[in-house]
């Protein structure tokens, strides 16, 4: 048994699918079912995972392991795939895989699916305002965002306990704080940060995973600052002057889609800051491989750019100097 092999036997599929689609909705036997997320299913549960691996017994005939789960939902590649998981790839094997892998520019969700999370993230938004969602605005503010930066983010709120979930409209959707991601009319995903529990963020299901949060603000910026989160990103936006464009992925493991390239080409300067930890250096260095004009940069203190933030650093002034 090989390196690879051992890691697939160590690790649970249904788990990992679990943090992307959120409950299974059916169990037959040893598998978890879900509707597929690949050809948008809208009736029964076609998806079946086992510990082991997976396949969708609808309409697309979809199937793999736990790499080629993470490749095709998540958008990873080969190798990134290997790396989220913890393990290791030989030379040989990581050239065959590699060549394999021919990136695809991503699509939006179907409309229909646009119109419904579009009516949850509406309501998340009524009630983050409203007395029950007094909390949640304390715990945003504490992050350092202000009542504007909120607003113009759409922030909303999907009350009740941390481990809770709901069924709305046919979508899984999970309690806490509601970050949708827009492009101009389009909504892509809506993420939600969870009060408790790892992890601590997901998706209502059937969002895309290969979208790039605050895309439509980077046009007319001759410099752009990629953060590894939307928290992180929002805050920078707010305290930067200006000096910046800012977007984020959404996470330290996921790839750039060549969809979002081309607001890109007209950056004199792409800044990367990442968390300070090893999934942020590695993000960091993928996103630098897209081109020269990338560069990686550090915070002067602080973790992340809200801990960097909340203790008193400057945005503007570190982006002055370090441009």
């Amino acid at each position: 048994m090989n390196d690879l092999q051992r890691l697939k036997t160590a690790l649970d599929l249904r788990e990992w699918v679990e943090m992307d689609l959120g409950p299974a909705l059916a169990r037959g036997g040893d598998a978890r079912l879900w509707k597929c997320p690949f050809h948008r299913e809208q009736r029964g549960c076609s998806l079946a995972v086992w510990a082991d691996g997976w396949r969708c017994f609808g309409a697309c005939q979809e199937g793999g392991d736990i790499f080629d789960w993470l490749q095709k939902y998540r958008g990873l590649t080969f190798i990134e795939a290997v790396g989220v998981l913890g393990g290791t790839l030989p030379i040989a094997s990581r050239q065959i895989r590699q060549s394999r892998f021919v990136p695809v520019d991503a699509q939006p969700p179907e409309e229909a699916w646009q119109q419904i999370a579009g009516q949850i993230a509406a309501r998340a938004e009524t009630i983050l305002w409203s007395r029950q969602g007094k909390s949640a605005r304390t715990y945003l503010q504490g992050r350092g965002l202000k009542e504007e930066t909120i607003i113009r983010a759409r922030l909303g709120l999907i009350p009740g306990r941390a481990e809770q979930w709901w069924r709305i409209q046919g979508l899984t959707v999970p309690s806490g704080i509601t970050l949708p991601w827009w492009v101009g009319k389009e909504l892509w995903a809506v993420k939600v940060r969870r009060a408790a529990g790892l992890p601590k963020y997901l998706q209502i299901t059937g969002g895309s995973a290969h979208g790039l949060y605050n895309a439509a603000r980077l046009e007319g910026h001759e410099a752009v600052l990629l953060v590894e989160g939307e928290f992180d990103a929002l805050l920078a936006e707010q305290e930067c002057g200006g000096l910046v464009g800012v977007a984020t992925l959404g996470s330290a493991g996921r790839t750039l889609n060549p969809r979002w390239l081309p607001l890109l080409v007209g950056c004199k300067t792409i800044l990367i800051c990442l968390d300070k930890d090893e999934a942020g250096r590695k993000g960091a260095a993928r996103l630098q491989a897209f081109t020269r004009r990338a560069r990686i940069v550090e915070l002067p203190f602080g973790k992340d750019l809200t801990e960097f933030v909340i203790q008193g650093g400057s945005v503007s002034q570190w982006l002055n100097d370090v441009l």
